[in-house]
């Protein structure tokens, strides 16, 4: 009963005692001045238990690696970049000189997925190619996967359909994907392809460094995966831009 002495806040340490008799009395009456703090001491307890608790922050992004590399010296290929009606499909249609890749879409053929090789690869070193979306074709009556866009690499000799194979790695933006040899990993969030989004793959093939022997993607100049291992069937080999799409 003597231990009815309202406590200090949250210590559990009682205050300046008065003599033994008094606090027995005090069990049914408090000072007002006592009271008051047993009331505010109560307060606070309940204004701690309500506080929400602090929110982290979220964690940095990781440091940008592939940055822009220094002037080459180096002499430039004598044969312009383009794609070739023989690493196309049969439904491509191209537009030089400035390698605008159109698709049949009449008669059926919205249906049918296109896909193009570049004329020229790589074997070393870090290059970086681009792709622009123009507009959307209009088709009423597609069934499933209206619009369909893959880019990244592929050997000469594989499918032109990238992804399809395990000569070829692509990033499938509109679902945050990648593909190689029809299987398909999630690399982050599904990115949005407005008409004038520019895609950018970046391939990493330098002997050493933190992206060595990497595929990255970019969507209007900002990073939206992280750089993706090249599989163990594309090391060593040369590499063309690939690309594949349907309306």
């Amino acid at each position: 009963a003597v231990l009815a002495a309202p406590l200090g806040p949250r210590t559990g340490a009682l205050p300046a005692c008065r003599p033994f008799g008094f606090l027995v009395g005090a069990m049914t009456a408090a000072p007002p001045a006592k009271k008051q703090k047993t009331e505010e001491s109560a307060e606070e307890q309940k204004d701690d238990a309500t506080a929400k608790p602090a929110v982290a922050s979220p964690p940095e992004p990781p440091k940008e690696h592939e940055t822009d590399a220094p002037a080459c010296s180096k002499p430039k290929n004598k044969d312009a970049v383009q794609f070739l009606v023989q690493d196309t499909t049969l439904n491509v249609l191209i537009s030089r000189p400035h390698n605008v890749l159109m698709s049949l879409t009449e008669g059926g053929m919205q249906h049918l997925v296109a896909g193009a090789r570049a004329n020229l690869g790589v074997k070393s070193g870090r290059y970086m190619f681009e792709v622009k979306v123009l507009e959307y074709a209009s088709v009423a009556d597609t069934v499933h996967y209206k619009h369909v866009l893959r880019v990244g690499f592929s050997t000469s000799s594989s499918s032109l359909f990238a992804g399809d194979s395990e000569e070829s790695i692509v990033f499938e933006a509109a679902s945050g994907q990648v593909v190689h040899n029809n299987a398909r990993t999630r690399f982050g969030n599904k990115v949005h392809l407005e008409r004038g989004a520019v895609l950018a793959v970046v391939l990493n093939l330098e002997a050493s460094g933190p992206n060595a022997g990497t595929v990255s993607l970019f969507k209007d100049g900002v990073r939206v995966s992280q750089p993706q291992p090249l599989p163990e069937s594309l090391k060593g080999k040369i590499l063309f831009p690939a690309i594949t799409y349907k309306n």
